[in-house]
């Protein structure tokens, strides 16, 4: 790593994270890079993901950089997505603008051997070089803070049009104007660029956001033209999907979106379900709501086809993955070393499935998972929404049990000996697992989600989680609870008992939460849980507080069922004594007891007279 300071004047600071200082000097200046993870457990402080978390390398962790190319990264904050870039390339030069953040970039970056970090502005830099790649995330709005001309904007784009080589590209990154998160959300402390941007009328001489028809209008200026759009969910800071005009968002999965929100936001509207009514407007008016744009802009832009990329932020390291849609396959990859686990895992799965007999979408090599990518198929979870809506509810368990039948009672059949209850500690007695039937292999992501119906034959893809001595039932029960768009049209609890799994509910939740535990981060849930504000200062739900809410009920309704078996049990108990008292009422009543009685008595006296 090569520290520059050739440049610098004087600072410039363009978008001041919170609690910057502190970051800077309580983290990146006394931890090294692999212990920000353990931050997050004190402090899931916003700023503090934004600045540290493996999150903000979503925007660029997917993209296919040429080997050995060279990278000029402008703007690089607290290098966030520098040791990514560094990764992906034979050469990075990162430019920042104030030297309190350069050097620590510098700091977080030290054995970054082909690392360059020059602190100055962009305007006064001499550069010896053209680059292959140039990154501008989340910086073109802030031309006129840091560049300064008359006409920043224009004049930025055309300076960077100039560091490219003839077949470089330029990696744009920013946050839209009328993005759906500006008609949503409001800070009342924000003093940046969201802060009333849709109705802002700030000239050419001040920060702001844009139009995708404005950014068009301003690359066209330059000669900038060729270009393809990707819209990154909630945003480009937390990236944790990103869609493209091959693969635009759908109903059902806009879930993905997973937002944050600060503690001082004021939300007027939870913005998945304003997507959602869009959506089922025009789809082609996403484009103009997005949060975000990933412009990529060069030659042979469309060249990598690919088509959608989405990760699991909400997970711990170790079950981190990257899905990328590519042409004709889908490929899944570790985000980290430590996830390269998780990845043998799903490589493992594919050799059950295949030794199974179960017929699999999936294959793979050396570092990844690949999936055929199938179009003009069904899901087995819209085939069973379609059979509700022609059949109703006998159709549904038709389905379900032809899934079992098919796919899960392939599976090899084992006891109950250690169990996957014994493993996560859940307690129950053999009444509570009577009738069971426990697998060895147990893929409990066998789901109608992740099965496709081919040529009346059922494929299935993508399984990530398996277990040991696993009951069928458990998998029929997770792939109903999981299945959204069903327990919206239909009475779940019926549908269990019609399934015979009612008995177990109770028992199988447990498994749930424990399996949840184990895999989920509760540092980002808890900062994806945080409460926020309608316009009336009161708190409300987000989407995951929903589903507290949901999980509490779930628990409610359980502790429901064991009161109402334990009365059942009580009044079954009392109507017994009832019966008894009954039958000994009247046998006291008939003349023979009351024989029975003068002629104990009278044994009585002469047993006390004899001892006499």
């Amino acid at each position: 790593m090569k520290l520059n300071l050739e440049f610098y004047k004087n600072d410039i600071k363009y978008n001041k994270l919170d609690k910057e200082d502190e970051i800077i000097n309580d983290y990146i200046l006394k931890l090294k890079e692999e212990d920000y993870e353990s931050v997050f457990e004190t402090d899931n402080n916003i700023g503090t993901l934004s600045a540290l978390s493996d999150i903000r390398k979503n925007i660029i962790s997917w993209y296919p950089f040429e080997e050995n190319a060279t990278i000029l990264e402008i703007g690089a904050g607290l290098g966030e997505i520098t040791g990514e870039l560094c990764k992906k390339s034979s050469k990075v030069v990162s430019i920042e603008f104030s030297k309190q953040r350069g050097e620590a970039i510098a700091k977080r970056h030290e054995k970054k051997e082909n690392l360059e970090v020059i602190i100055g502005n962009l305007k006064d830099i001499k550069f010896k070089e053209k680059f292959d790649y140039i990154t501008l995330i989340g910086i073109l709005e802030y031309a006129p803070i840091i560049y300064n001309t008359e006409n920043s904007f224009i004049d930025l784009l055309k300076l960077v049009k100039e560091l490219l080589k003839e077949n470089g590209k330029l990696l744009l990154a920013t946050n839209n104007k009328f993005s759906m998160r500006n008609w949503s959300v409001k800070n009342v402390d924000d003093k940046n660029l969201e802060y009333d941007a849709i109705c802002s009328f700030k000239d050419n001489n001040e920060s702001q956001l844009f139009t995708k028809a404005k950014l068009d209008e301003m690359l066209k200026k330059v000669g900038l033209e060729n270009k393809k759009y990707y819209y990154p969910l909630p945003d480009y800071k937390f990236t944790n999907v990103i869609f493209t005009q091959d693969y635009m968002p759908a109903l059902n999965n806009l879930n993905r979106n997973m937002t944050f929100f600060k503690d001082s936001d004021i939300i007027n509207f939870h913005e998945n379900n304003a997507y959602k009514e869009v959506l089922k407007q025009d789809k082609k008016l996403f484009d103009f709501f997005a949060n975000s744009y990933l412009v990529e802009i060069g030659q042979n832009v469309t060249k990598n086809n690919i088509k959608f990329i989405t990760y699991w932020n909400n997970r711990k390291p170790e079950y981190r993955l990257r899905t990328v849609i590519q042409g004709d396959k889908v490929y899944k990859y570790n985000t980290n070393n430590l996830s390269k686990n998780h990845i043998q895992t799903l490589k493992n799965n594919i050799d059950i499935l295949n030794k199974s007999g179960i017929k699999t979408l999936d294959s793979y090599d050396e570092e990844k998972t690949i999936s055929k990518y199938v179009v003009n198929c069904k899901s087995y979870d819209e085939i069973i929404i379609e059979g509700y809506d022609n059949y109703g509810i006998e159709k549904v368990i038709e389905l379900i049990n032809n899934f079992k039948n098919k796919i899960i009672n392939k599976l090899e059949v084992t006891d109950s000996k250690d169990n996957v209850f014994d493993k996560y500690g859940i307690p129950y007695n053999n009444q509570e697992i009577e009738g069971l039937h426990f697998v060895k292999n147990g893929l409990w992501d066998l789901n109608f989600q992740n099965c496709f119906e081919i040529d009346n034959d059922l494929y299935v893809y993508d399984q990530e989680w398996i277990d040991n001595n696993v009951p069928v039932e458990y998998i029929i029960y997770r792939d109903i609870l999981i299945f959204e768009e069903l327990k919206k049209i239909v009475d779940i609890d019926e549908l269990y008992e019609r399934l015979n799994l009612s008995k177990y509910v109770e028992l199988f939740y447990k498994l749930v939460k424990a399996t949840e535990e184990k895999i989920m981060s509760e540092p980002i849930k808890k900062a994806h849980n945080r409460p926020i504000k309608n316009v009336l200062g009161l708190y409300v739900e987000n989407e995951n507080l929903k589903n507290q809410n949901n999980e509490l009920n779930n628990n409610l309704q359980n502790e429901k069922m064991k009161n109402e078996t334990s009365d059942k049990k009580i009044q079954e108990m009392q109507d017994t004594i009832n019966v008894q008292l009954a039958k000994i009422d009247f046998i006291e009543s008939s003349r023979g007891w009351k024989l029975i009685v003068k002629i104990r008595k009278i044994f009585s006296y002469l047993k006390f007279w004899k001892k006499k």
